[in-house]
């Protein structure tokens, strides 16, 4: 079989993230057909049948690189390449995950650090994210909309080449969409919280924020909502699931914080609204089970309109009515399905009386309007451009073309352009526009 190395940039552990919740999913998929090592920075207990798991540590690259020599394909993201430098001196095939568009979060991430630092970090990730772009032989993302953005750095880095196109016009020999999928098996667990914790009754209503709170996100028009929905609906719950990032050299977001001290400014935090710093991956769908509906807020900006949000697939498979802020792209699946209710951002009165809305339906009354959805993105299907370019692709041959220097590509761009007005115009043609060009040049000593 053929051999896939996931180097994953974020833990592998009993709490997860979106990243490290993915890279597992896509491991344990496409184990039935390719012999799959997942790598995770630190120790992992977890354990996947047909999935190795390798641990490595990001001061010793020795490790990765002997799992590289082994390994077929391998499959990096994020900063993996700025880590291991030397893996592209491998004679291996390389797969890049788009999937995460750093460029985009990092301008919210860093947003209240001087201007001059956030000039350096965004050219920083500008810089490793072309890297990234000059060196794969494949490419994938989140969604058709990523897609759209992410051809058009790759024409920028000189990967969208006659040659390219000659041999696939669609270009998804080159980028394809591997987004977010949902496991084909029901969610089960049992109760966590209903009947267990003070201050959730056993006919409490439980609204969940099923993921992290991100700066980019917006728990605070949510929160201020809040009071009004308990007017209506005394016995709703607001649950938040990560408070706090699993991996723990991830910085804070201080939208975290802002989320509680509102909470408690209000006077609902411990008392209706609740805060988890993280649920394992287990608690996590038990919790998917006993809520009543999933909801994610974000503000308007340009995260929101190329993200994929990764816990709305987890309200997809718990088939929980959703209520979620226009402007990115699964708000547009849940108006096309009609799986709950999409509000304007920072609506704090259109967000009350939607979920209040939602509130006032049962659970079980949305079950068949998940149906499609479930099919649609399931995991196996969701994976199936990565599985088929591990089984039956090569090694790019435009790739290197890529990453030849600043002076050969104009002096090949240069050549290119005088054959052609040659061969359209003739050579009195050349002989002028060269002498233009020359003059030009002179001028500008």
């Amino acid at each position: 079989m053929h051999q896939l190395l996931i180097i994953s940039h974020d833990i592998v552990t009993e709490k997860l993230a979106g990243p490290g919740m993915r890279y597992l999913e896509m491991a344990r998929v496409l184990s039935s057909d390719l012999d799959v090592v997942l790598a995770v920075p630190g120790d992992t207990s977890l354990q996947v049948p047909g999935v190795r798991f390798s641990t490595y540590q990001f001061e010793q690259p020795a490790a990765v690189y002997k799992l590289i020599e082994a390994c077929d394909v391998m499959l990096i993201s994020s900063f993996i390449l700025e880590k291991f430098p030397l893996l592209t001196k491998y004679q291996k095939r390389i797969v890049v995950d788009l999937y995460d568009p750093t460029i985009l979060e990092n301008l919210h991430l860093y947003e209240h650090e001087p201007i001059g630092v956030q000039e350096v970090l965004n050219t920083q990730v500008v810089q490793f994210t072309n890297r990234l772009l000059q060196t794969g032989d494949f490419f994938i993302c989140g969604n058709e909309r990523q897609r759209d953005l992410w051809l058009g750095m790759l024409a920028a880095n000189g990967r969208l080449t006659p040659s390219a196109f000659a041999i696939d016009p669609t270009l998804r020999s080159l980028i394809d969409v591997v987004g977010v999928g949902i496991p084909e098996r029901r969610p089960t667990g049992d109760p966590i919280l209903r009947g267990i914790h003070p201050c959730v009754e056993a006919d409490s209503r439980i609204v969940l924020w099923g993921g992290g709170i991100w700066d980019w996100l917006d728990p605070l028009t949510l929160i201020r909502a809040w009071p009004q929905v308990l007017n209506t609906h005394p016995t709703a719950r607001l649950v938040f699931l990560g408070a706090r990032h699993p991996n723990l050299l991830v910085p804070p977001h201080a939208m975290a914080q802002r989320a509680q001290d509102l909470a408690d400014e209000i006077g609902e935090k411990n008392r209706t609204i609740i805060f988890y710093d993280w649920l394992s991956y287990k608690q996590r769908e038990a919790l998917l089970c006993e809520s009543d509906i999933g909801v994610m807020l974000h503000s308007m900006h340009i995260e929101t309109r190329y993200s994929i949000r990764t816990r709305i697939f987890d309200y997809f498979w718990a088939s929980l009515p959703i209520l979620i802020t226009a402007g990115d792209v699964t708000s547009e699946w849940v108006e096309q399905y009609r799986l709950g209710e999409v509000v304007t951002p920072q609506d704090i009165e259109g967000t009350s009386q939607a979920l209040s809305r939602l509130l006032e339906k049962p659970k079980s009354t949305w079950v068949q309007a998940f149906a499609p959805l479930q099919k649609v993105f399931s995991w196996k299907k969701v994976v199936e451009p990565l599985r088929r370019y591990c089984l039956e692709g090569g090694t790019s041959p435009y790739r290197a073309s890529s990453q030849v220097s600043g002076q050969s590509s104009s002096l090949k761009t240069g050549l290119a352009r005088a054959r052609y007005i040659l061969n359209r115009e003739g050579w009195r043609a050349l002989v002028s526009r060269s002498w233009g060009f020359i003059k030009w040049k002179l001028s500008q000593r």
